[in-house]
């Protein structure tokens, strides 16, 4: 029943496949294009001739009398009957119902059955993920789901980097995700299916990992934020952003709190002089303890910086502090050498207030680690080597400190009063290692921060810990053949201190926070009080919580009271705090 066809395209236009007219005299293709979002895939796609596209493409008709489009002879979809067996692997795959704000992710576009079929049947945000561009792009010059993609619902892409980055912009804590599939596709490309799952997994997890990190500290970042620009108005600090590219040809040694680091304790004093050292805040007693000065100390904390320091006043005066503008504010106590301030694009408040003054905005990374990671990487440290970055546990010890994990269930320890669910993930060695789910959620952390700056020597020295994509993993004692020497130091006392200008910055946020009383005296609880209290950043910082509350429960009445209380007393805390530190 199988035959050749080279100019399939005409006769699948004739046929009005799925029942989509085909309008005469207009280009398919560049109607499809006009309603694609997706500028990138817009911009891949337009490099493909047909000619090019409909290579080993060929058709066959099913008993069910519909058309089948197979590539290399292999057809993409149920060869009795696709529409039924689309319905059927939906049926068994979606076992609850989608709501408008969930997201189905469809593998392979075949001839758009699945994607009618998902569209008509589910209210949903759907992702189309088709791995083979040629077979994307034949599509669209045959099939009309220009009404699908018009719609603002569906998002295409050939691209998993693409379709992950998408998944983390648009998911939000308790949305459903599926993953749905053509059936013989699946079993073509079972491998890009399984990756697929498990980067969907992982891009969930992270993002949870992320929402309850938001969830817990907003407020806290922000009253955090208004005091450091106090304290830097007010006394001596200097921008991270001015050391970029300051120290090329030289390698940083970044020491993370894993368990692994005890074992290179003694090689890293005997090899002091190789490496510019860089040291997240909870291993400084640790090095102390072993007359290790680092050259930069990282904290990121938002709170309880005082309990890790605690006794180390004479240690801190040694060395050097990199923060962001939202950690923990008692950092401008503790007499560091110098402190140099990093300013996050990840948060809103911080790169309103850095685009104010000039100053560039860094990825933080989430971490302490990390945020060492990406000031190396902007410092232009031509090597970057890890210890300690184990991202797992040795046993029972999880970190350097010798302390040891405190089970109360075969999944779950506790971390003070948190508990952290413990999961499985893949050691450098192949073999599974033990972690905290939020620590899993730091291996995709570090891979997409390696792979978007496209640092090429990046080394670990973990003896045991999680296999990160990007890192090579060597043991200490082999860094000698890899690194002979270290460039030219660069003098830090070069620099210059800097100051923030906030008039401009604060005359705007006031506007926006009049804005929202103007909305709460007319006593509605509306998408559009909503809308006004993101578009100021620090209402929105302190809020973040809040609004994801009413954004999940869809605006819900039983809501309002709850939602417009909390907003006062927002508008009372963030003029109070800005007040309280002189910026109004």
């Amino acid at each position: 029943i199988r035959k050749r066809q080279v100019l399939i395209f005409t006769f699948l236009k004739i046929c009005g496949i799925l029942g989509l007219n085909y309008q005469k005299g207009i280009c398919m293709f560049n109607r499809n294009l006009e309603f694609i979002g997706n500028i990138a895939l817009k911009s891949r796609l337009s490099g493909i001739s047909l000619e090019d596209s409909k290579r080993n493409i060929s058709y066959c008709m099913t008993p069910s009398n519909d058309y089948l489009l197979m590539k290399n002879d292999v057809p993409l979809d149920d060869i009795n009957n696709p529409r039924q067996a689309i319905r059927e692997m939906l049926n068994n795959n979606i076992k609850f119902p989608m709501g408008q704000n969930d997201i189905i992710i469809t593998f392979g576009i075949g001839l758009c059955y699945l994607l009618d079929e998902v569209y008509n049947t589910y209210p949903s945000k759907i992702f189309v993920y088709e791995p083979d561009i040629k077979i994307l792009h034949f599509v669209l010059n045959n099939v009309d789901i220009s009404e699908h993609l018009a719609s603002g619902r569906v998002f295409v892409t050939d691209n998993l980097d693409e379709l992950m980055k998408k998944l983390a912009e648009t998911y939000i804590s308790k949305d459903k995700v599926e993953v749905v599939y053509l059936k013989n596709y699946a079993v073509t490309k079972s491998q890009e299916l399984l990756e697929l799952t498990q980067k969907v997994y992982d891009t969930c997890r992270t993002k949870m990992v992320d929402i309850n990190t938001i969830k817990k500290f907003s407020k806290i970042w922000l009253l955090n934020t208004l005091k450091n620009i106090s304290s830097i108005n007010s006394s001596v600090a200097y921008k991270l952003s001015d050391l970029k590219d300051k120290f090329t040809g030289q390698t940083a040694l970044i020491l993370a709190a894993g368990p692994s680091l005890s074992e290179n304790i003694e090689k890293i004093k005997a090899n002091r002089d190789k490496f510019v050292i860089f040291a997240v805040n909870k291993v400084l007693r640790v090095l102390e303890a072993n007359g290790i000065v680092p050259d930069f100390t990282v904290c990121l904390d938002a709170q309880y910086i005082d309990v890790t320091l605690a006794g180390l006043e004479d240690f801190c005066p040694k060395t050097n502090c990199i923060m962001d503008l939202k950690s923990d504010s008692v950092l401008f106590t503790k007499n560091f050498k110098r402190i140099f301030v990093s300013f996050s694009k990840n948060d809103t408040v911080v790169k309103k207030i850095a685009e104010h003054n000039r100053i560039f905005t860094y990825e933080n990374g989430g971490t302490a680690t990390a945020m060492a990671f990406v000031a190396a990487v902007k410092m232009g440290f031509s090597k970057i080597v890890f210890s300690g970055l184990d991202l797992a546990f040795k046993g029972d010890v999880i970190y350097s400190t010798g302390e040891t994990m405190n089970k109360v269930s075969d999944s779950q320890i506790a971390l003070s009063s948190v508990k952290k669910n413990l999961v499985k993930v893949k050691s450098f060695t192949g073999e599974l290692v033990t972690t905290r789910e939020d620590y899993a959620a730091f291996i995709q952390h570090f891979e997409t921060l390696i792979k978007d700056f496209g640092v090429k020597e990046v080394y670990n020295t973990t003896s045991f810990g999680a296999a990160i994509d990007g890192m090579k993993n060597v043991k200490f004692d082999e860094l000698n053949l890899f690194f002979p020497a270290t460039g030219t130091p660069f003098i830090l006392g070069e620099i210059k201190p800097f100051k923030l200008e906030t008039g401009e910055w604060t005359k705007e946020e006031l506007m926006l926070i009049n804005n929202i009383i103007t909305l709460l005296s007319k006593g509605g609880f509306s998408p559009a009080l909503v809308s006004a209290i993101v578009k100021s950043p620090m209402m929105y910082q302190y809020m973040q919580a809040d609004i994801l509350k009413v954004l999940q429960a869809k605006m819900e009445p039983e809501n309002a009271d709850e939602f417009l209380q909390k907003a006062k007393v927002a508008i009372k805390d963030v003029i109070e705090n800005l007040q309280k530190n002189r910026l109004i």
